[in-house]
């Protein structure tokens, strides 16, 4: 990759926050950061490797934020974590087997269900029911760890979005409890890719250096709406990431 241009400079910047600023709320922020590096020029190799650099780098400080603001209980959430960590492991595996491009279809067929789940949600006044016991939320938020981590290693697109959604629909969590938790198991499973790229040396520097301040910025934004409790924002921000994966999917088999 040739020097970066002022154009390309400012345009990643920009993107990147944005991205930053969604990922730490809702999820998908893979949906805006991969376009904007393959848009930058950075060759193919290195586009992983510097995409989870900056992500996971820049996820730090919400996830330290909602640390620090105790929006994370660590009772409830390492079942689930250590279930992703496992299954995204299994999955990745799988992936090197099994043909994962067919996931698109089934991303179609789930996407507009979970707008209709969720408004009927809504409707039915069921955004927080009465607590499940220590015995149910322990299984229930294992299942999901193994099911969403499997499904991260195994394609990955949208995994932090489907965490909340898991939850929410699951566990019977607000979408303002959801989305701490499930961007801790998201942070916590990508944070061994994040080392695998980084031994391999596919991590391009240069774009880090722009990037990461940008992302920064975005995550502290971000983590700042959920923390005061903007349930509008975070309820958009879920919506506009769930939006973006069904319109590259649709466009994924339009290219296939």
């Amino acid at each position: 990759m040739e020097d970066i241009s002022l154009i390309q400079g400012i345009g990643i910047f920009i993107f990147i926050l944005f991205a930053g600023f969604i990922d730490s709320m809702a999820g998908g922020g893979g949906l805006i950061t991969i376009p904007t590096y393959l848009a930058a020029g950075v060759p193919a190799p290195f586009i992983l490797g510097t995409n989870k650099c900056v992500s996971c780098c820049s996820k730090s400080l919400s996830i330290f934020r909602y640390i620090k603001n105790k929006k994370i209980d660590f009772k409830f959430i390492l079942p689930p974590t250590i279930a992703a960590f496992i299954a995204s492991l299994i999955g990745a595996r799988l992936s090197s087997i099994l043909d994962s491009k067919h996931m698109v279809y089934i991303l179609i067929l789930v996407i507009p269900f979970i707008f209709i789940m969720k408004y009927l949600k809504g409707r039915r006044g069921l955004v927080n029911p009465s607590k499940l016991e220590k015995t149910q939320v322990i299984i229930r938020s294992s299942i999901i760890g193994l099911m969403i981590g499997g499904y991260d290693g195994f394609f990955g697109p949208g995994t932090g979005t489907f965490l909340i959604i898991s939850m929410m629909f699951f566990l019977h969590f607000d979408i303002l409890k959801a989305s701490p938790h499930a961007a801790f198991i998201n942070y916590t499973s990508n944070v061994a890719a994040f080392i695998t790229f980084l031994i391999k040396g596919v991590i391009m520097w240069k774009v880090v250096a722009i990037a990461l301040p940008a992302g920064l910025i975005g995550n502290y934004l971000g983590s700042n709406q959920v923390l005061k409790e903007n349930r509008t924002t975070v309820t958009t921000a879920f919506n506009v990431v769930l939006v973006g994966l069904l319109v590259k999917s649709i466009y994924d088999i339009s290219m296939m």
